[in-house]
């Protein structure tokens, strides 16, 4: 089994999440009674710092913080890595061009996960830097012809705000999630680990 490297949420309720997922995924995969784990290395950065240089721009700063988490991955042993929050994406490149391991972004796994699923066209909510920036919608775009559409004005914002305010502090408020017409919709899960896993 491949060691998985992960870069933490970078705010910590996405690591657990990542780290539950890829564990039940490993244990449901593996069989023999469900007592499978994943083996894996978690570095985590300071998400206080990472956020400032957000609302600063400087997502260069966001990179190397990154990539010096990355490198510990490769250091401790980790086969391949990525990073556990969409948003940081932004400065995969820096990231990826910076650490000497596979790298798996999370665009890809989505769209690939997407296209399984017969969907041409997907809707995306995230912080306003995924649905704004070009690093998610436009990897959509170019490299697997999807139609994207992201949340405009009031939505937008809240979803931003409840990322930042509350999921990134662990707090989960039903009457966040409830859609305000009752609508739903198909959503794609993904985890970007789950190809690279099976080799």
């Amino acid at each position: 089994m491949k060691t998985i490297g992960i870069v933490g949420g970078i705010a910590w309720p996405s690591s657990i999440v990542y780290y539950r997922l890829i564990n039940e995924m490993v244990s449901e995969r593996l069989g023999d009674g469900g007592l499978h784990s994943a083996r894996l290395v978690l570095a985590q950065a300071d998400f206080d710092e990472i956020e400032r240089c957000q609302r600063e721009g400087r997502w260069d700063r966001v990179g190397e913080i990154l990539a010096a988490e990355g490198e510990k991955l490769r250091l401790a042993g980790a086969h391949f890595f990525l990073l556990a929050c969409n948003t940081v994406h932004t400065a995969a490149r820096q990231v990826e061009g910076s650490v000497d391991l596979p790298f798996l972004h999370n665009v890809d796994a989505t769209a690939e996960t997407a296209l399984a699923q017969g969907h041409s066209t997907v809707g995306l909510l995230g912080s306003r830097y995924t649905m704004y920036g070009d690093y998610f919608v436009g990897r959509l775009r170019a490299r697997y012809g999807l139609n994207v559409i992201v949340a405009e004005g009031q939505h937008a914002e809240a979803v931003h705000d409840a990322l930042y305010a509350e999921l990134a502090r662990g707090i989960v408020l039903p009457e966040t999630g409830e859609g305000k017409d009752g609508s739903s919709f198909p959503s794609v899960n993904y985890l970007p680990v789950d190809r690279r896993a099976r080799a």
